[in-house]
């Protein structure tokens, strides 16, 4: 399975600036492929375990050595632990389990949501509902609790709610963020006059 670098980010831990810095420096492979006639850049399972390496630490070390660690694994995928010296062994079977549990559930959440121009405007929305992905992704990075999102979208369930942070990561909003509702207005300062007592 191939993966964007936003679906890589969200599964990795890593930020997208660093994965594709990743990609441009060679480190780790990558497929184009042409999709409505624009070139896009994929990534393989094994490209996302070099990089979740790289989100656990090894970004620590020395890029000459990372590099050396990501060739060894795509020689060897299955390999469980890699060792470069008597005090360097890199346990990447840990590392893989991770990951795994990390697709599912962006697999999961994926299967959750659909997108129809006849439903929100086409926005990602929850399967049967018409309840916007990202805007409870948006509540729960507000720092909202999610059973008070339960509260407030029941036609969700806790499991939904919990993923939807994954989805809005792999998945992010297209064109440019939504502006903050106050910004462009002017503060108005009020003040109180005594008016003149009638005669």
């Amino acid at each position: 399975m191939l993966y964007t670098p936003t679906q890589a980010a969200a599964v990795t831990g890593l930020p997208l600036k660093a994965i594709q810095k990743a990609i441009d420096s060679k480190a780790i492979p990558v497929q184009v492929r042409q999709v409505d006639g624009i070139r896009k850049r994929y990534l393989s399972d094994v490209a996302l375990v070099c990089l979740r390496l790289e989100a656990n630490g090894l970004k620590q070390l020395p890029a000459s050595l990372r590099h050396r660690v990501y060739r060894r694994i795509m020689r060897k995928p299955s390999e469980g632990k890699i060792q470069f010296s008597e005090v360097l062994w890199i346990n990447v079977a840990p590392v893989r389990r991770e990951l795994s549990t990390a697709i599912n559930k962006l697999r999961k959440v994926e299967q959750m949501v659909i997108s129809d121009p006849e439903i929100m405007g086409g926005a990602p929305v929850f399967r049967n509902t018409r309840v916007p992905v990202h805007a409870i992704a948006e509540i729960l990075d507000s720092g909202t609790c999610v059973a008070d999102v339960l509260a407030g979208y029941p036609s969700l369930n806790e499991e939904k709610i919990r993923l939807a942070q994954i989805y809005a990561h792999a998945h992010p909003k297209r064109g440019r963020p939504a502006s903050r509702p106050r910004s462009g207005f002017k503060v108005i300062h009020r003040t109180r006059k005594r008016l003149p007592s009638a005669a």
